[in-house]
């Protein structure tokens, strides 16, 4: 850990079990880990020793990682709202983020006031994101059966086809593909 201490595990963990060790007031306001230098997600299996930084608000890369996940919350209520909606990506940008989409009309106001207010909503709901790691034919599966063009087409162009996973965030019913 940065301040030199050493967590023992007998078996795989993760961040969110090395923060959970410490306390839980830890636990619950960790975010994210950096393992040996690379932001990770705080489900992501640690299998040997590693320097770990558990990132919270008041690290300033945090920041980022509000703003992606945050991405993912209004594909969230978004494709809740509007299920014909097609997903395309959400990346985070200098002062903020985005998420493009394609829809059969232009959103209004009135929609993106909808969007904010469903957002409102889910969040307090309090509900579990839950991180899956799948093969990239399941990942075409999943995205093909979904009807979302872009995320197959992401696969497709973009992920090389060398047999790693691909990380999937399931947000109640709204799956959304992320690297963490």
């Amino acid at each position: 850990l940065p301040d030199g201490s050493v967590r023992d595990f007998n078996r795989p963990v993760c961040a969110m079990d090395v923060a959970q060790s410490i306390g839980p007031g830890l636990a619950k306001a960790t975010i994210c880990a950096r393992v040996d230098g690379e932001l990770q997600d705080v489900t992501d299996i640690i299998k040997s020793d590693v320097n770990l930084s558990l990132i919270t608000a008041k690290d300033p890369e945090s920041v980022e990682v509000i703003r992606h996940s945050f991405a993912h919350l209004v594909g969230h209520a978004a494709k809740q709202l509007f299920p014909e909606i097609k997903m395309a990506i959400g990346p985070v940008i200098d002062n903020g983020f985005y998420y493009d989409v394609d829809y059969e009309r232009q959103l209004t106001v009135e929609d993106l006031k909808l969007i904010e207010d469903r957002i409102a909503a889910l969040i307090k709901t309090d509900y579990q994101v839950i991180k899956q790691w799948v093969s990239r034919d399941e990942a075409l599966a999943i995205f093909k059966e979904r009807n979302e063009p872009y995320k197959l087409e992401i696969i497709e162009n973009d992920i090389p086809d060398d047999g790693s996973f691909i990380g999937l965030y399931h947000h109640q019913e709204y799956i959304d593909m992320c690297r963490g």
